[in-house]
């Protein structure tokens, strides 16, 4: 019997046109292959802004068609899982009658490879293909449509689906960060300027990698911090313990001080978490886009920075590709996973154990938050009468949804928080010696464990040891190499930015065509300018655009001088 799975796609003549043989089944129709796709061709009412996933396009029929129909701002991709059938149509495509298809810029066939990985080329910008087209940015795009072009996608029908969906939330993904940017984008930018400058005299926060040989407790703000405080306060000396920004004040309150607080709050309110603080002496981990008072006030010596690259910017790339930067980590959104990401390059190595609380992504009804914590207190603190200190309304709204928590209790969440989660579960469930110790909160996909000090000797962890928790030097800056390139990166930014402002202003006169040129180059290096402007995904030239970019320079100017 023959073994259909090394059956090759065939040519099959019907009375009007070819289908093909694959597999003992027909993927067109043997009366009239092309009349089903372009009869769902005709009937479509196409927006503009939208990308067509063209599913197992096989032998083309209706994607002419298509391309003449398409409104301004559309794609079509040309979508197939099967590798004999991806082959096939490859091969189809370089045949001469299909030069207008190829030859279009609004086609493109990606690679298998790449098929799979639309979801994440969907994010990225300036894009190229394998068959040489770009994709630009899915700031041209509103909506992915789902298309199936040949029963081809019978065989990876749950594939198709999936990808549709990966794909739609992907642009979805893009505008909810653009809408986060336009809110607090110029703030970003210029505490990562403002940052990048401290970083040249902070302590890099490569000095605790790979040196904490203590077990290492890791607190986050959720209700389950107050059981983490009960059962290691008595011997609080045997962990290396690391905190949210929102949970310091928990415990301290408790007189547990941490070694370490991570921040990447942007905003002024985060501040009230280190009110009164000062005098103690845990170490700062800090975003680039973080607060920047807080080396004014704490000194940048008790500051150690990382990177999170929070959009994709052609400035960000030129720093990390001369190697400016802290160390740097996917935007996780949540500072309780960012905690977790560092806590695990802090340890030794993976013998070393790591505990959780506070990580719950959920609440019970009237609480939100640990005792003591910030949001607890801020709570408590403006409670009268008529605002009682049990927050109910945060639980009953319609952006909340129950859950059953580890005990079975029922607890609140919304979709955000669920996400991080979810987040959790798909960056750290196969993390070898990291548990979960809370007793409230969404279920996390890792062991339970309580911290101990009775450790076995396989996991190389003492205890009782004199030796300190951490191994590093908190007075070991950068390097002056690199602090000299960055202050010269700084100082090139603010005569670029000084350029600028003549060109626009008109200061310096130029041939129209000469000033749009050095005027289009000056600002695609420097998003910063006008990222966080509602159009500012992508550098227009037009002259409202280029107003509103020299009313931003002086203000970075003042930051870069």
């Amino acid at each position: 019997m023959e073994d259909t799975n090394l059956q090759k796609p065939c040519f099959v003549s019907t009375t009007q046109g070819f289908s093909v043989s694959y597999k003992n089944k027909l993927l067109y129709s043997k009366y009239n292959p092309s009349k089903l796709i372009l009869q769902t061709i005709a009937g479509l009412q196409i927006q503009p802004g939208t990308i067509f996933l063209c599913n197992s396009p096989a032998l083309l029929y209706g994607l002419q068609e298509l391309l003449e129909k398409l409104p301004p701002q559309c794609l079509l991709v040309g979508c197939e899982f099967d590798k004999e059938l991806h082959d096939f149509t490859s091969q189809i495509l370089k045949q001469k009658e299909y030069r207008n298809i190829i030859q279009n810029e609004n086609f493109c066939f990606p690679s298998l490879q790449e098929v799979y990985n639309l979801p994440v080329i969907f994010n990225q910008s300036n894009y190229v293909f394998s068959d040489g087209k770009v994709f630009n940015s899915a700031g041209y795009y509103r909506r992915v449509i789902s298309l199936d072009f040949s029963a081809g996608t019978s065989f990876y029908q749950d594939l198709y689906n999936q990808l549709q969906k990966a794909c739609q939330s992907s642009l979805m993904t893009f505008w909810a960060n653009r809408v986060t940017l336009t809110k607090f984008g110029r703030k970003y930018s210029s505490h990562f300027l403002q940052n990048l400058k401290n970083y040249c005299t902070s302590t890099p926060i490569e000095n605790y990698f790979y040196s904490v040989e203590k077990p290492i407790i890791v607190f986050g703000a959720g209700e389950s911090i107050d059981k983490g405080i009960a059962e290691i306060k008595t011997d609080r000396k045997n962990y290396f313990i690391l905190c949210t920004d929102t949970s310091l004040t928990s415990l301290l309150e408790a007189g547990i001080e941490p070694e370490g607080v991570f921040v990447e709050e942007a905003q002024q309110v985060i501040s009230k978490a280190f009110i009164g603080t000062k005098n103690y002496n845990y170490q700062i981990f800090a975003g680039l886009s973080s607060l920047p008072q807080l080396a004014h006030n704490f000194g940048t010596e008790r500051i150690s920075y990382f990177a999170t690259e929070y959009t994709n910017a052609n400035f960000i790339d030129k720093l990390k590709n001369e190697d400016l930067l802290p160390p740097e980590n996917n935007p996780f959104g949540s500072v309780g996973l960012t905690t977790v990401y560092y806590a695990l390059k802090f340890r030794k190595d993976e013998s070393v154990p790591v505990f959780l609380y506070g990580l719950d992504f959920s609440y019970s009804a009237g609480k939100t938050h640990g005792k003591g914590t910030m949001a607890h207190k801020t709570r408590v603190n403006s409670t009268t009468r008529l605002n009682p200190v049990q927050n109910y309304g945060a639980a009953f709204n319609n952006t909340t949804f129950h859950i059953s928590d580890k005990q079975n209790k029922t607890f609140y969440t919304t979709q955000i928080l669920s996400n991080y989660a979810n987040l959790f579960n798909s960056l750290f469930t196969s993390t070898n010696n990291l548990f979960d110790s809370g007793d409230s909160g969404i279920k996390l996909n890792l062991p339970f464990a309580k911290p101990s000090v009775n450790t076995n000797k396989r996991d190389r962890v003492n205890c009782n040891s004199s030796e300190t928790a951490y191994n590093g030097d908190r007075v070991n800056h950068i390097s002056p190499t690199k602090a000299s390139q960055i202050q010269a990166y700084l100082s090139d930014e603010a005569e670029a930015l000084s350029l600028l402002r003549d060109i626009l202003s008109g200061v310096k006169k130029l041939s129209p065509e000469e000033a749009e040129k050095q005027i289009t180059e000056l600002c695609l290096h420097r998003e910063y300018l006008y990222l966080h402007f509602p159009d500012g995904w992508k550098f227009s030239s037009e002259l409202s655009f280029l107003k509103r970019i020299r009313s931003e320079i002086d203000y970075f100017l003042k930051i870069l001088k």
